[in-house]
Protein backbone atom coordinates (compact mmCIF):
# COMPACT_ATOMS: atom_id res chain seq x y z
CA UNK A 1 0.00 0.00 0.00
CA UNK A 2 1.21 3.41 -0.83
CA UNK A 3 2.46 4.95 2.20
CA UNK A 4 0.17 8.37 2.08
CA UNK A 5 -2.81 5.66 1.64
CA UNK A 6 -1.72 3.97 4.37
CA UNK A 7 -1.57 6.97 7.23
CA UNK A 8 -5.16 7.82 8.82
CA UNK A 9 -5.87 10.72 11.13
CA UNK A 10 -8.53 10.30 13.55
CA UNK A 11 -9.86 13.54 15.06
CA UNK A 12 -12.21 12.67 17.95
CA UNK A 13 -12.26 14.32 21.53
CA UNK A 14 -13.32 11.19 22.79
CA UNK A 15 -10.35 8.89 24.12
CA UNK A 16 -11.79 5.38 24.03
CA UNK A 17 -13.31 5.89 20.89
CA UNK A 18 -10.06 7.06 19.13
CA UNK A 19 -7.93 3.75 21.00
CA UNK A 20 -10.63 1.73 19.88
CA UNK A 21 -10.21 3.29 16.11
CA UNK A 22 -6.63 2.99 16.41
CA UNK A 23 -6.16 -0.93 17.25
CA UNK A 24 -9.06 -2.20 14.46
CA UNK A 25 -7.52 0.48 11.70
CA UNK A 26 -3.50 -0.98 12.81
CA UNK A 27 -5.04 -4.45 12.47
CA UNK A 28 -6.15 -3.97 9.00
CA UNK A 29 -2.45 -2.82 8.18
CA UNK A 30 -2.89 1.59 8.80
CA UNK A 31 -0.76 3.68 10.40
CA UNK A 32 -2.89 5.34 12.84
CA UNK A 33 -2.72 8.81 14.67
CA UNK A 34 -4.81 10.61 16.64
CA UNK A 35 -6.19 14.00 18.14
CA UNK A 36 -8.43 15.61 20.58
CA UNK A 37 -8.76 18.93 19.47
CA UNK A 38 -9.83 20.62 16.01
CA UNK A 39 -6.24 22.97 16.04
CA UNK A 40 -4.77 19.87 17.15
CA UNK A 41 -5.98 17.84 13.84
CA UNK A 42 -5.01 20.44 11.64
CA UNK A 43 -1.85 20.53 12.58
CA UNK A 44 -1.24 17.30 12.65
CA UNK A 45 -2.70 17.02 8.89
CA UNK A 46 -0.24 19.60 7.45
CA UNK A 47 3.02 18.08 9.30
CA UNK A 48 1.89 14.85 8.19
CA UNK A 49 0.02 14.75 5.10
CA UNK A 50 -2.57 11.77 5.57
CA UNK A 51 -4.70 11.58 2.42
CA UNK A 52 -7.73 9.78 4.47
CA UNK A 53 -9.06 11.22 7.83
CA UNK A 54 -11.71 10.89 9.92
CA UNK A 55 -13.05 13.58 11.71
CA UNK A 56 -16.01 14.01 14.29
CA UNK A 57 -18.75 17.05 14.26
CA UNK A 58 -18.31 17.79 17.69
CA UNK A 59 -14.92 19.10 19.09
CA UNK A 60 -14.12 20.91 22.19
CA UNK A 61 -12.57 23.85 20.35
CA UNK A 62 -14.44 24.31 17.17
CA UNK A 63 -16.89 22.87 14.54
CA UNK A 64 -16.24 19.85 12.80
CA UNK A 65 -17.58 21.54 9.10
CA UNK A 66 -15.05 24.14 9.91
CA UNK A 67 -12.30 21.85 10.05
CA UNK A 68 -13.30 19.95 7.31
CA UNK A 69 -13.59 23.21 5.37
CA UNK A 70 -10.23 23.90 6.34
CA UNK A 71 -8.71 21.02 5.54
CA UNK A 72 -10.21 20.44 1.78
CA UNK A 73 -9.35 23.95 1.68
CA UNK A 74 -5.59 22.17 2.28
CA UNK A 75 -6.29 19.26 -0.11
CA UNK A 76 -9.56 19.00 -1.62
CA UNK A 77 -8.61 15.45 -2.71
CA UNK A 78 -8.04 14.65 1.11
CA UNK A 79 -10.94 12.24 1.96
CA UNK A 80 -12.94 13.21 5.42
CA UNK A 81 -14.63 10.51 6.40
CA UNK A 82 -17.29 12.18 8.70
CA UNK A 83 -18.79 10.32 12.24
CA UNK A 84 -20.98 12.30 15.07
CA UNK A 85 -23.34 10.77 18.06
CA UNK A 86 -26.19 13.08 16.86
CA UNK A 87 -29.35 12.60 14.03
CA UNK A 88 -28.94 15.85 12.37
CA UNK A 89 -30.37 16.36 9.24
CA UNK A 90 -29.02 19.55 8.33
CA UNK A 91 -25.23 18.93 9.54
CA UNK A 92 -25.00 15.60 7.29
CA UNK A 93 -26.41 17.63 4.39
CA UNK A 94 -23.70 20.28 4.96
CA UNK A 95 -20.91 17.97 5.36
CA UNK A 96 -22.06 16.48 2.20
CA UNK A 97 -21.90 19.62 0.26
CA UNK A 98 -18.63 20.85 1.92
CA UNK A 99 -16.92 17.73 0.59
CA UNK A 100 -17.12 15.14 3.17
CA UNK A 101 -16.69 11.30 1.76
CA UNK A 102 -18.58 9.70 4.16
CA UNK A 103 -20.88 10.48 7.34
CA UNK A 104 -21.13 7.64 9.58
CA UNK A 105 -23.52 7.56 12.78
CA UNK A 106 -22.18 6.41 16.56
CA UNK A 107 -22.20 3.87 17.58
CA UNK A 108 -20.05 3.24 15.17
CA UNK A 109 -20.78 0.29 12.64
CA UNK A 110 -16.87 -1.32 12.05
CA UNK A 111 -17.98 -2.85 8.81
CA UNK A 112 -19.44 0.67 7.80
CA UNK A 113 -16.13 2.61 8.82
CA UNK A 114 -14.20 -0.46 6.84
CA UNK A 115 -16.19 -0.15 3.71
CA UNK A 116 -15.60 3.56 3.64
CA UNK A 117 -12.12 3.51 4.34
CA UNK A 118 -11.93 0.82 1.71
CA UNK A 119 -13.66 2.81 -0.84
CA UNK A 120 -11.57 6.29 -0.15
CA UNK A 121 -8.34 3.39 -1.02
CA UNK A 122 -10.24 2.83 -3.98
CA UNK A 123 -10.53 6.04 -5.46
CA UNK A 124 -6.86 7.40 -4.22
CA UNK A 125 -5.63 4.45 -5.92
CA UNK A 126 -7.39 5.72 -9.48
CA UNK A 127 -6.77 9.55 -8.52
CA UNK A 128 -3.06 8.83 -8.14
CA UNK A 129 -2.70 6.87 -11.67
CA UNK A 130 -3.13 2.99 -10.66
CA UNK A 131 -4.57 1.80 -13.46
CA UNK A 132 -7.82 0.08 -13.64
CA UNK A 133 -9.84 -1.88 -16.54
CA UNK A 134 -12.74 0.67 -17.84
CA UNK A 135 -15.21 0.88 -20.57
CA UNK A 136 -16.34 4.25 -21.76
CA UNK A 137 -20.00 4.73 -21.91
CA UNK A 138 -20.76 6.57 -25.09
CA UNK A 139 -23.13 9.72 -25.46
CA UNK A 140 -26.62 8.33 -26.51
CA UNK A 141 -30.14 9.45 -27.50
CA UNK A 142 -32.68 8.84 -24.75
CA UNK A 143 -35.69 8.40 -25.91
CA UNK A 144 -38.59 8.38 -23.95
CA UNK A 145 -40.27 4.83 -23.35
CA UNK A 146 -37.38 3.28 -25.45
CA UNK A 147 -37.45 -0.29 -25.23
CA UNK A 148 -33.16 -1.49 -25.19
CA UNK A 149 -32.12 -4.90 -26.21
CA UNK A 150 -31.00 -6.64 -28.99
CA UNK A 151 -30.89 -10.68 -27.84
CA UNK A 152 -32.62 -13.09 -29.94
CA UNK A 153 -36.32 -13.03 -27.75
CA UNK A 154 -36.40 -9.10 -27.63
CA UNK A 155 -35.98 -8.93 -31.51
CA UNK A 156 -39.12 -11.20 -31.88
CA UNK A 157 -40.77 -8.78 -29.56
CA UNK A 158 -39.55 -6.07 -31.30
CA UNK A 159 -41.55 -7.55 -34.79
CA UNK A 160 -44.95 -8.44 -32.66
CA UNK A 161 -44.90 -4.91 -31.76
CA UNK A 162 -44.58 -3.86 -35.45
CA UNK A 163 -47.69 -6.23 -36.49
CA UNK A 164 -49.94 -5.34 -33.48
CA UNK A 165 -49.23 -2.03 -33.77
CA UNK A 166 -51.01 -1.58 -37.04
CA UNK A 167 -54.73 -3.01 -35.23
CA UNK A 168 -56.86 -2.52 -31.97
CA UNK A 169 -56.49 -6.17 -31.24
CA UNK A 170 -56.13 -7.22 -27.78
CA UNK A 171 -53.16 -7.78 -26.54
CA UNK A 172 -51.76 -9.90 -23.22
CA UNK A 173 -48.26 -8.79 -21.47
CA UNK A 174 -46.80 -11.26 -19.36
CA UNK A 175 -43.35 -11.13 -17.03
CA UNK A 176 -42.09 -10.97 -13.72
CA UNK A 177 -42.24 -7.52 -11.79
CA UNK A 178 -39.63 -4.75 -13.86
CA UNK A 179 -39.48 -6.25 -16.89
CA UNK A 180 -40.93 -3.50 -19.10
CA UNK A 181 -44.45 -4.37 -20.00
CA UNK A 182 -45.76 -0.98 -19.29
CA UNK A 183 -42.93 0.21 -21.63
CA UNK A 184 -44.12 -2.25 -24.63
CA UNK A 185 -47.91 -1.32 -24.19
CA UNK A 186 -46.34 2.50 -24.87
CA UNK A 187 -44.38 0.70 -27.89
CA UNK A 188 -47.87 -0.76 -29.58
CA UNK A 189 -49.82 2.47 -28.66
CA UNK A 190 -47.23 5.16 -29.96
CA UNK A 191 -46.12 3.03 -33.08
CA UNK A 192 -49.91 2.40 -33.95
CA UNK A 193 -52.05 4.67 -36.57
CA UNK A 194 -53.94 6.04 -32.60
CA UNK A 195 -50.93 7.31 -31.17
CA UNK A 196 -52.69 10.80 -30.96
CA UNK A 197 -55.17 9.74 -28.51
CA UNK A 198 -54.77 8.85 -25.25
CA UNK A 199 -52.54 6.28 -23.50
CA UNK A 200 -54.32 5.62 -20.32
CA UNK A 201 -52.78 2.87 -17.19
CA UNK A 202 -54.51 1.88 -14.47
CA UNK A 203 -53.31 -0.40 -12.27
CA UNK A 204 -55.43 -3.19 -10.92
CA UNK A 205 -53.59 -4.31 -7.74
CA UNK A 206 -53.56 -0.66 -6.48
CA UNK A 207 -57.19 0.26 -5.72
CA UNK A 208 -60.24 -1.75 -3.98
CA UNK A 209 -62.78 -3.56 -5.73
CA UNK A 210 -65.49 -0.50 -5.47
CA UNK A 211 -62.87 2.26 -6.17
CA UNK A 212 -61.69 0.07 -9.51
CA UNK A 213 -64.61 0.13 -10.37
CA UNK A 214 -65.26 3.60 -10.17
CA UNK A 215 -61.96 4.47 -11.92
CA UNK A 216 -62.64 2.07 -14.99
CA UNK A 217 -66.29 3.13 -15.32
CA UNK A 218 -66.28 5.75 -14.35
CA UNK A 219 -69.69 7.55 -11.41
CA UNK A 220 -72.66 9.56 -11.20
CA UNK A 221 -72.87 12.18 -8.61
CA UNK A 222 -74.75 10.29 -5.79
CA UNK A 223 -73.90 7.17 -6.69
CA UNK A 224 -72.40 6.64 -3.25
CA UNK A 225 -70.92 8.41 -0.21
CA UNK A 226 -68.04 10.86 -1.38
CA UNK A 227 -69.40 11.04 -5.34
CA UNK A 228 -70.06 14.80 -4.83
CA UNK A 229 -69.76 15.10 -9.01
CA UNK A 230 -70.09 12.97 -11.95
CA UNK A 231 -66.93 11.51 -13.23
CA UNK A 232 -65.44 10.01 -16.52
CA UNK A 233 -63.70 6.55 -15.72
CA UNK A 234 -60.43 5.31 -17.81
CA UNK A 235 -62.47 3.86 -20.42
CA UNK A 236 -64.21 7.46 -21.62
CA UNK A 237 -60.82 8.92 -20.96
CA UNK A 238 -59.12 6.57 -23.17
CA UNK A 239 -61.55 6.50 -26.21
CA UNK A 240 -60.31 5.75 -29.54
CA UNK A 241 -56.89 5.02 -27.79
CA UNK A 242 -55.50 2.55 -25.48
CA UNK A 243 -56.46 1.78 -21.96
CA UNK A 244 -53.62 -0.20 -20.39
CA UNK A 245 -54.02 -2.09 -17.17
CA UNK A 246 -51.65 -3.73 -15.51
CA UNK A 247 -52.04 -6.91 -12.89
CA UNK A 248 -54.87 -7.89 -14.38
CA UNK A 249 -54.85 -11.25 -12.79
CA UNK A 250 -55.69 -9.37 -9.01
CA UNK A 251 -58.97 -8.10 -10.62
CA UNK A 252 -61.78 -9.72 -8.81
CA UNK A 253 -64.45 -12.18 -10.48
CA UNK A 254 -66.76 -9.42 -10.29
CA UNK A 255 -65.48 -6.84 -12.32
CA UNK A 256 -63.88 -9.33 -14.95
CA UNK A 257 -67.56 -9.84 -15.66
CA UNK A 258 -68.24 -6.22 -16.49
CA UNK A 259 -64.80 -6.15 -18.32
CA UNK A 260 -65.61 -8.96 -20.38
CA UNK A 261 -69.17 -7.45 -21.18
CA UNK A 262 -67.41 -4.25 -22.09
CA UNK A 263 -64.94 -6.08 -24.44
CA UNK A 264 -67.95 -7.86 -26.03
CA UNK A 265 -70.41 -5.40 -26.85
CA UNK A 266 -68.18 -2.22 -26.75
CA UNK A 267 -70.36 -0.42 -24.12
CA UNK A 268 -70.66 -0.14 -20.55
CA UNK A 269 -72.75 2.25 -17.49
CA UNK A 270 -71.17 4.48 -15.36
CA UNK A 271 -71.50 3.45 -11.60
CA UNK A 272 -74.98 4.64 -10.05
CA UNK A 273 -75.78 5.16 -14.17
CA UNK A 274 -78.36 3.47 -16.56
CA UNK A 275 -76.79 5.58 -19.56
CA UNK A 276 -74.79 3.08 -22.27
CA UNK A 277 -71.84 4.50 -22.93
CA UNK A 278 -70.06 3.69 -26.26
CA UNK A 279 -66.28 2.41 -25.86
CA UNK A 280 -63.49 2.40 -29.09
CA UNK A 281 -60.68 1.61 -26.85
CA UNK A 282 -57.90 -0.79 -27.66
CA UNK A 283 -57.04 -2.56 -24.52
CA UNK A 284 -53.72 -4.13 -23.67
CA UNK A 285 -53.29 -6.02 -20.29
CA UNK A 286 -50.36 -7.59 -18.27
CA UNK A 287 -49.63 -9.28 -15.60
CA UNK A 288 -46.59 -10.90 -13.84
CA UNK A 289 -49.02 -14.32 -13.24
CA UNK A 290 -49.60 -17.05 -15.41
CA UNK A 291 -53.41 -16.45 -16.09
CA UNK A 292 -53.90 -20.02 -17.62
CA UNK A 293 -52.72 -20.88 -13.79
CA UNK A 294 -55.45 -18.49 -12.25
CA UNK A 295 -57.78 -20.22 -14.86
CA UNK A 296 -57.63 -23.58 -13.61
CA UNK A 297 -57.67 -22.30 -9.90
CA UNK A 298 -61.17 -20.74 -10.55
CA UNK A 299 -59.48 -17.10 -9.98
CA UNK A 300 -59.52 -16.07 -13.58
CA UNK A 301 -62.53 -16.39 -15.55
CA UNK A 302 -61.67 -18.29 -18.63
CA UNK A 303 -63.97 -16.64 -21.29
CA UNK A 304 -62.61 -13.48 -20.44
CA UNK A 305 -58.79 -14.87 -20.19
CA UNK A 306 -59.31 -15.87 -24.21
CA UNK A 307 -60.51 -12.31 -24.66
CA UNK A 308 -57.61 -10.94 -23.23
CA UNK A 309 -55.05 -13.03 -25.31
CA UNK A 310 -55.79 -12.45 -28.39
CA UNK A 311 -51.98 -11.87 -29.04
CA UNK A 312 -49.93 -12.98 -26.15
CA UNK A 313 -46.24 -11.26 -25.85
CA UNK A 314 -43.57 -13.25 -22.75
CA UNK A 315 -41.41 -10.88 -21.42
CA UNK A 316 -38.47 -12.94 -20.40
CA UNK A 317 -36.99 -11.90 -17.22
CA UNK A 318 -33.39 -9.79 -17.41
CA UNK A 319 -31.80 -13.20 -15.95
CA UNK A 320 -32.39 -14.57 -19.84
CA UNK A 321 -31.47 -12.30 -21.55
CA UNK A 322 -27.47 -10.93 -20.21
CA UNK A 323 -26.36 -10.27 -23.21
CA UNK A 324 -28.70 -7.23 -23.23
CA UNK A 325 -27.31 -5.86 -19.78
CA UNK A 326 -24.07 -4.00 -21.06
CA UNK A 327 -26.19 -2.27 -23.45
CA UNK A 328 -28.98 -1.35 -20.76
CA UNK A 329 -26.23 0.02 -18.38
CA UNK A 330 -24.87 2.05 -21.65
CA UNK A 331 -28.52 3.52 -21.69
CA UNK A 332 -29.40 3.90 -18.29
CA UNK A 333 -26.26 5.70 -17.27
CA UNK A 334 -27.13 8.19 -20.16
CA UNK A 335 -30.67 8.59 -18.79
CA UNK A 336 -29.15 9.14 -15.05
CA UNK A 337 -26.60 11.76 -16.10
CA UNK A 338 -29.39 13.73 -17.71
CA UNK A 339 -31.98 13.14 -15.05
CA UNK A 340 -29.53 14.20 -12.44
CA UNK A 341 -27.01 16.81 -14.40
CA UNK A 342 -23.94 14.28 -13.67
CA UNK A 343 -21.39 12.93 -15.92
CA UNK A 344 -20.34 9.61 -15.72
CA UNK A 345 -18.64 8.54 -18.31
CA UNK A 346 -16.87 5.13 -17.51
CA UNK A 347 -17.45 1.90 -15.77
CA UNK A 348 -14.94 -0.32 -14.54
CA UNK A 349 -14.93 -4.13 -16.09
CA UNK A 350 -15.42 -5.34 -12.62
CA UNK A 351 -18.48 -3.63 -11.94
CA UNK A 352 -19.98 -4.50 -15.62
CA UNK A 353 -19.14 -8.27 -14.70
CA UNK A 354 -20.69 -7.69 -11.44
CA UNK A 355 -23.97 -6.50 -13.30
CA UNK A 356 -24.15 -9.04 -16.07
CA UNK A 357 -23.96 -11.77 -13.11
CA UNK A 358 -26.47 -9.93 -10.90
CA UNK A 359 -29.77 -12.30 -10.66
CA UNK A 360 -31.92 -9.31 -11.04
CA UNK A 361 -35.04 -10.53 -9.40
CA UNK A 362 -36.47 -7.16 -9.80
CA UNK A 363 -35.50 -6.97 -13.31
CA UNK A 364 -34.86 -3.87 -15.59
CA UNK A 365 -36.48 -1.40 -13.02
CA UNK A 366 -34.36 -3.00 -10.44
CA UNK A 367 -31.02 -2.38 -12.41
CA UNK A 368 -32.25 1.17 -12.91
CA UNK A 369 -32.36 1.52 -9.26
CA UNK A 370 -29.04 0.42 -8.69
CA UNK A 371 -27.79 2.63 -11.28
CA UNK A 372 -29.34 5.39 -10.21
CA UNK A 373 -28.09 5.03 -6.49
CA UNK A 374 -24.68 4.51 -7.62
CA UNK A 375 -24.18 7.11 -9.92
CA UNK A 376 -25.77 9.39 -6.75
CA UNK A 377 -22.85 8.36 -4.40
CA UNK A 378 -19.77 8.22 -7.05
CA UNK A 379 -17.66 11.57 -6.74
CA UNK A 380 -16.32 10.71 -9.66
CA UNK A 381 -16.77 10.42 -13.06
CA UNK A 382 -16.66 6.86 -12.76
CA UNK A 383 -18.58 3.49 -11.68
CA UNK A 384 -16.62 0.54 -9.93
CA UNK A 385 -17.60 -2.34 -8.11
CA UNK A 386 -18.07 -0.48 -4.73
CA UNK A 387 -20.47 1.65 -6.00
CA UNK A 388 -22.51 -1.79 -6.64
CA UNK A 389 -22.19 -4.61 -4.50
CA UNK A 390 -23.91 -3.02 -0.94
CA UNK A 391 -26.97 -2.73 -3.26
CA UNK A 392 -26.82 -6.23 -5.22
CA UNK A 393 -29.31 -8.77 -4.03
CA UNK A 394 -28.68 -12.57 -4.98
CA UNK A 395 -24.98 -14.52 -5.96
CA UNK A 396 -23.47 -11.32 -6.80
CA UNK A 397 -23.98 -9.31 -4.12
CA UNK A 398 -24.22 -12.09 -1.40
CA UNK A 399 -20.36 -12.41 -0.29
CA UNK A 400 -20.57 -8.61 0.48
CA UNK A 401 -23.86 -9.05 2.58
CA UNK A 402 -22.45 -11.83 3.91
CA UNK A 403 -19.03 -9.97 4.96
CA UNK A 404 -20.96 -6.74 6.44
CA UNK A 405 -22.58 -9.29 8.65
CA UNK A 406 -19.64 -11.00 9.95
CA UNK A 407 -17.30 -7.71 10.38
CA UNK A 408 -20.65 -6.24 12.41
CA UNK A 409 -19.66 -9.26 14.66
CA UNK A 410 -16.48 -9.29 15.00
CA UNK A 411 -16.22 -12.57 12.73
CA UNK A 412 -14.00 -11.78 10.53
CA UNK A 413 -12.50 -14.36 8.06
CA UNK A 414 -15.20 -17.53 8.43
CA UNK A 415 -16.33 -18.94 5.21
CA UNK A 416 -20.05 -19.00 5.26
CA UNK A 417 -23.36 -19.69 3.64
CA UNK A 418 -26.72 -18.10 3.59
CA UNK A 419 -29.69 -20.67 2.94
CA UNK A 420 -31.47 -18.81 0.12
CA UNK A 421 -32.00 -15.63 -1.62
CA UNK A 422 -34.61 -15.14 0.91
CA UNK A 423 -31.94 -14.10 3.35
CA UNK A 424 -30.32 -11.56 1.01
CA UNK A 425 -33.97 -10.13 -0.02
CA UNK A 426 -35.26 -10.03 3.82
CA UNK A 427 -32.10 -7.92 5.13
CA UNK A 428 -31.82 -5.68 1.72
CA UNK A 429 -36.19 -4.46 2.14
CA UNK A 430 -35.34 -4.31 5.91
CA UNK A 431 -32.07 -1.79 5.73
CA UNK A 432 -34.26 0.12 2.99
CA UNK A 433 -36.94 0.31 5.40
CA UNK A 434 -34.75 1.37 8.75
CA UNK A 435 -33.17 3.95 5.73
CA UNK A 436 -36.21 5.80 4.98
CA UNK A 437 -37.27 5.60 8.40
CA UNK A 438 -40.06 3.02 7.72
CA UNK A 439 -41.58 5.52 4.85
CA UNK A 440 -43.06 2.77 2.90
CA UNK A 441 -43.63 5.56 -0.22
CA UNK A 442 -40.53 6.38 -0.11
CA UNK A 443 -39.03 3.06 0.57
CA UNK A 444 -41.27 1.51 -2.88
CA UNK A 445 -39.56 4.01 -4.61
CA UNK A 446 -36.05 2.90 -3.98
CA UNK A 447 -36.89 -0.91 -3.78
CA UNK A 448 -38.89 -0.75 -7.14
CA UNK A 449 -42.18 -2.55 -6.01
CA UNK A 450 -46.14 -1.62 -5.20
CA UNK A 451 -47.31 -0.40 -1.85
CA UNK A 452 -49.14 -3.85 -1.74
CA UNK A 453 -46.10 -5.95 -2.53
CA UNK A 454 -44.14 -4.16 0.27
CA UNK A 455 -46.92 -5.00 2.55
CA UNK A 456 -46.86 -8.68 1.54
CA UNK A 457 -42.78 -9.17 2.01
CA UNK A 458 -43.32 -7.41 5.49
CA UNK A 459 -45.47 -9.72 6.32
CA UNK A 460 -43.86 -12.60 4.68
CA UNK A 461 -40.41 -11.78 6.58
CA UNK A 462 -42.09 -10.42 9.73
CA UNK A 463 -39.66 -7.44 8.73
CA UNK A 464 -38.80 -4.85 11.83
CA UNK A 465 -35.46 -4.29 12.07
CA UNK A 466 -32.70 -4.96 9.54
CA UNK A 467 -30.46 -4.95 12.72
CA UNK A 468 -32.53 -8.62 14.12
CA UNK A 469 -32.45 -9.63 10.92
CA UNK A 470 -28.77 -9.57 10.90
CA UNK A 471 -28.37 -11.18 13.96
CA UNK A 472 -30.82 -14.10 12.65
CA UNK A 473 -29.17 -14.18 9.26
CA UNK A 474 -25.83 -14.83 11.53
CA UNK A 475 -27.56 -17.47 13.71
CA UNK A 476 -27.41 -19.67 10.85
CA UNK A 477 -24.41 -19.28 9.31
CA UNK A 478 -22.10 -19.93 12.20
Amino acid sequence: MDEDMNKIIIIDDDESICKTLELHLKRNGYDVSFAHTGSEGINMVIKDEPQIVILDIRLPDTDGIEVLRQLKSIDKNKYIIMITAFQDMETTIKAMQEGAFEYIHKPISIDELDRAVDNAVRSLKILTGEREETIKIPKMNIGEGKIIGKSKIMKEIFKTIGVVSQSRTTVLIEGESGTGKELIAKAIHFNSPYKGYPFISINCSALVETLLESELFGHEKGAFTGALYRKDGKFTLANNGTLFMDEIGEMSLNLQTKLLRVLQEREFERVGGKEKIKTNVRVITATNKKLDNLVKQGKFREDLYYRLKVVTIDVPPLRERKEDIPLLVEYMINKVNNDLSRNVRKISNKALELLVNNPWVGNVRELENVITRAILLSREDRLGEEHFTLFLKGDAGKLSEQKLVLEANGRRGYEVRVDSLNDIEKLHIAKVLNFTNWHKGKACEILGITRPRLERKIRKYDIKSAEKISENILEKIT
